[in-house]
C-alpha cells in the first residue's frame, strides 16, 4: 500500500476534527470570526512546520496556493450557511459529494486511471455521505425558498471546498509549505476585511481554545493532505480526505453523546471500506 493513503487518512480524520471544533466554536460566536480567529492560528502552526519542511516555490505555486486559500475560506463559511438554513441531513450531503466530485474529475481529466478497486472505492465513499449525514432528525419541512437558498449555498460549497482540493494538489512537489501559507494569509486577509466591514467581533469570546484548536489542526490536515497528494493520485487523496464528515460524526457521538442511527452505521461502514478499496487500488 502506498503510504500516502495512510497519510490522506490522518489528514482526513484532523480535518474532521477540526471540522467539529469550529462548529461548536460557531454556535456561539460569529462564523466570520471563528474563520477569521482560526486561520490566523493556522498560520503560526504553519510557521513552525516549515521549519522541517522547506522547499523552493514559484509563482504559479503561489498563486495555487492562494486561489485555494479563498476557495476553502469561503467554502467552510458557505457550509456553516448552508447547516443554518437546513438540515444537516440535507445540506452536508450535497457539500461533500460535489466536493468529492471535483477532485475525481479533474484528476481523471488529468491522467489519473483509477483501478477497479479504487474505484469501487469511491462508489462506496460517495454512498457513504448521505448515510452518516442522516441524523434521524425530523425537522419541519422548509420553506421552497428557503429550501432552493439552503441547496444552491450547498452546492457552491461544496464546489469551493472542492476547489481548494484541486489547488493545493496542482502545487508543485518541491514547493515545501509556502504555498499552504499563502493559502492560510488568503484566508485571512479576506476574512479579517469581511469582519471589518460587516462590524463583527474581531475575537470569539467564551470560545477561543475551540477556535485557536480549530485552526490549528486544520493546517495540520493541510500539511498533510500536501504530503499526501505530492506522492498518490489526486482522485484517490480526494476521495479519501473528502471522508471527513465520518470523524465529526465519531466525534459527536463520544464528546456530545449523540446517539447513531442504522443509516450513519452504515456510512461508517462504508467509509471504512472506501478507504481500504482506494488504499488498496
Amino acid at each position: 500500500m502506498n503510504p500516502a493513503y495512510a497519510v490522506a487518512v490522518l489528514s482526513s480524520v484532523v480535518f474532521g476534527t477540526a471540522d467539529f471544533l469550529g462548529g461548536l466554536a460557531a454556535r456561539r460566536a460569529s462564523t466570520f470570526t471563528v474563520t477569521l480567529v482560526s486561520g490566523a492560528a493556522g498560520l503560526i502552526s504553519l510557521c513552525i512546520a516549515a521549519l522541517f519542511i522547506r522547499g523552493v516555490a514559484s509563482p504559479q505555486d503561489y498563486a495555487w496556493g492562494s486561489a485555494g486559500g479563498l476557495c476553502g475560506g469561503l467554502g467552510v463559511a458557505l457550509l456553516y450557511r448552508a447547516l443554518a438554513i437546513g438540515p444537516v441531513s440535507v445540506a452536508a450531503p450535497v457539500v461533500s459529494l460535489v466536493a468529492l466530485s471535483l477532485p475525481i474529475v479533474v484528476g481523471v481529466a488529468l491522467g489519473d486511471r483509477p483501478s477497479v478497486l479504487a474505484m469501487i472505492g469511491m462508489a462506496l465513499a460517495a454512498a457513504s455521505f448521505p448515510l452518516i449525514s442522516n441524523t434521524g432528525s425530523h425537522a419541519g419541512p422548509l420553506d421552497p425558498r428557503a429550501q432552493r437558498t439552503m441547496i444552491a449555498t450547498a452546492l457552491a460549497s461544496g464546489v469551493l471546498v472542492g476547489g481548494f482540493l484541486v489547488c493545493i494538489g496542482r502545487v508543485s512537489d518541491h514547493a515545501g509549505l509556502a504555498p499552504l501559507f499563502a493559502a492560510r494569509l488568503t484566508t485571512v486577509v479576506v476574512f479579517a476585511a469581511i469582519v471589518l466591514v460587516r462590524r463583527e467581533p474581531a475575537w470569539p469570546t467564551g470560545v477561543v481554545m475551540p477556535t485557536l484548536s480549530a485552526g490549528i489542526l486544520d493546517s495540520f490536515a493541510n500539511v498533510a493532505y500536501f504530503i499526501a497528494v505530492t506522492r498518490a493520485p489526486l482522485a484517490m487523496v480526494g476521495t479519501i480526505v473528502s471522508l471527513a464528515p465520518a470523524a465529526t460524526v465519531l466525534l459527536a457521538r463520544f464528546v456530545l453523546h449523540e446517539r447513531w442511527t442504522i443509516p450513519q452505521r452504515f456510512g461508517l461502514a462504508f467509509a471504512g471500506a472506501a478507504i481500504v478499496c482506494v488504499s488498496l487500488g
